[in-house]
């Protein structure tokens, strides 16, 4: 039902945005008879609906945003070839080797049409006499909180860029092309609004602090008042040690990050789950670790970190003649048969840096061993993959992504706490403490507060083990640094893996963000090239 549904509102938001700017893959649908720009928005049904099509754009956009745009360039991935032998996808990216002819996602990543939708729902919600303010509430927090994500991912990877805050004129019966055209807005503009709408979310959420406040049943696959909290950590945290154009660092934003981060560890009934494994099994979605989380169902749509990029071929290892760590050879391990080859690889650096003892370590990854000399030969990530159904005798690839989660909100403490001076063992031991479960040994494997170089490193290396694969390495390392209020460490040898080579020289700072591509910059008079290419 809930895909229908999704369906349905995407149809009409096809048919409203079809005619103005380009947007997301899945709005390029027919539009249905029964729910043309007319007579759509009547109801409150329509507007359910019309949310549920949004979601159905983050859904589509998650891989991009956790995957291509959060880690692929942070030092991450295999460069060449998987231990399948299979050639990797987004060697462009991941080696950095991007340009305005190659600029390794195009279009904006296709997020200005989900923004384009969102501005529509603001819009038809905002203008509803068919619902009571009470009832808009929810949808405009939600709206609101979803918009922030959005141009705050673009802020991240682009620094200035346009922003669009009406709908498509065009939907608003305006064809004059000009309209359309919008240049790139300072860094301190675009701040600026993404912190008014994390404002505007909370204020329409108000004391409304439930994940499912209609009973929808749906797990955290919704967003809530908590999510537009973790977000606003993330941005008054990024903001208190990044500057990005016009717009410096501004320490004071610490206080704000830590007063969202408390009110999450407060107020939302949200616990660490005793066995790290099971945050992420399908018979225990949407924990009380879990804040936000996309949705994936058998008979639905698949999660494309497993079904498509991360498709594991493991029956193949018994055919090239692998090992498990133990030295017995390895069949179809996974039970995924061989249906696809793996196109992304983590390095092995990320494997060989946990205990054996860490209960993480073997949730994450399954490792391949050379049958000659029992080394490691490679890695296949396997943290967020699905089930194996016995009864068709196959494996379905439902596990949910989660987006933000309490563990997050520990580490961004940590990282608050280092800049404050403060006590950030606490928060990183709450995290190493679960890793271990009954192998816990505070003084084996605890940590114990250093300087704040120290510190920041052990923050990124418990991140590396905690939420690889959550979409965090590529933005940490821009926004984490070697000394307070120093280089970041992007432009470190610490910040890579193998502690060897910076992941950018300081040549390369314009890499921080990405490039435009050549046919945009000439279809559209007012933009320019991001700077540096």
């Amino acid at each position: 039902m809930r895909n229908k549904i999704l369906k349905l509102a995407f149809r009409f938001s096809a048919f409203a945005f079809a005619v103005g700017m380009t947007g997301c893959d899945a709005l390029d649908l027919a539009p249905i008879d029964t729910y043309g720009s007319g007579n759509f928005w009547t109801r409150k049904e329509h507007v359910i609906a019309y949310m549920d099509g949004i979601h159905k754009n983050f859904r589509d956009q998650i891989f991009q945003q956790q995957y291509v745009l959060g880690e692929a360039r942070g030092g991450t991935s295999v460069p060449d070839v998987a231990v399948d032998g299979t050639s990797v996808s987004y060697q462009g990216i991941v080696n950095q080797a991007l340009n305005a002819e190659s600029p390794g996602i195009t279009n904006f990543g296709n997020i200005y049409g989900c923004i384009a939708n969102i501005n529509i729902m603001l819009q038809k919600t905002l203008e509803a006499d068919y619902m009571t303010e009470e009832e808009k509430a929810y949808y405009l927090g939600q709206a609101y909180g979803l918009r922030a994500f959005y141009y705050f991912g673009l802020y991240r990877t682009y620094g200035t860029l346009p922003l669009r805050l009406d709908p498509n004129p065009v939907v608003n019966g305006d064809f004059n092309p000009n309209n359309l055209y919008m240049k790139r807005s300072a860094g301190s503009e675009v701040m600026k609004q993404i912190k008014a709408d994390l404002k505007s979310s909370l204020d329409y959420f108000g004391n409304n602090n439930s994940f499912d406040p209609n009973n929808r049943k749906n797990l955290k696959g919704y967003w809530s008042k908590a999510a537009t909290e973790y977000l606003a950590a993330e941005v008054y945290l990024w903001n208190a040690k990044v500057s990005v154009d016009d717009n410096t660092a501004n320490n004071a934003d610490l206080s704000v990050a830590k007063n969202h981060l408390q009110s999450l560890m407060n107020n939302y009934d949200l616990s660490l789950q005793s066995n790290y494994e099971d945050i992420f099994s399908v018979n225990n979605k949407g924990n009380n670790e879990v804040i936000f989380a996309v949705r994936y169902m058998e008979g639905e749509a698949s999660n494309p970190f497993t079904a498509l990029m991360y498709n594991y071929q493991t029956g193949a290892f018994k055919t090239v003649g692998f090992n498990d760590e133990n030295g017995k050879p390895m069949g179809d391990t996974l039970k995924v048969s061989t249906t696809g080859m793996q196109r992304i690889e983590y390095l092995p650096e990320f494997y060989l840096s946990y205990d054996k003892t860490d209960s993480r370590r073997d949730a994450t990854f399954l490792g391949a061993y050379s049958r000659k000399d029992n080394s490691l030969a490679g890695t296949v990530y396997k943290k967020i993959m699905g089930h194996f159904d016995e009864s068709i005798n196959r494996y379905i690839w439902d596990a949910d992504v989660i987006v933000y989660r309490l563990a997050g909100v520990y580490l961004m403490m940590a990282e608050i706490a280092n800049m404050e001076g403060g006590d950030v063992a606490s928060y990183i031991n709450k995290i190493r403490e679960r890793a271990y479960g009954k192998n816990w040994d505070a003084t084996k494997y605890g940590y114990t507060n250093g300087n704040f170089t120290e510190n920041e490193l052990a923050i990124l290396h418990e991140k590396d083990k905690e939420m690889l694969g959550e979409g965090q390495r590529w933005y940490d390392l821009k926004r984490m640094t070697l000394t307070k209020g120093g280089k970041h460490l992007v432009f470190c040898p610490e910040g890579s893996k193998d502690g060897q080579k910076a992941i950018l020289t300081e040549a390369e700072a314009y890499k921080l963000y990405w490039p435009i591509e050549t046919n945009m910059i000439t279809k559209d008079p007012e933009l320019t090239q991001t700077p540096g290419y």
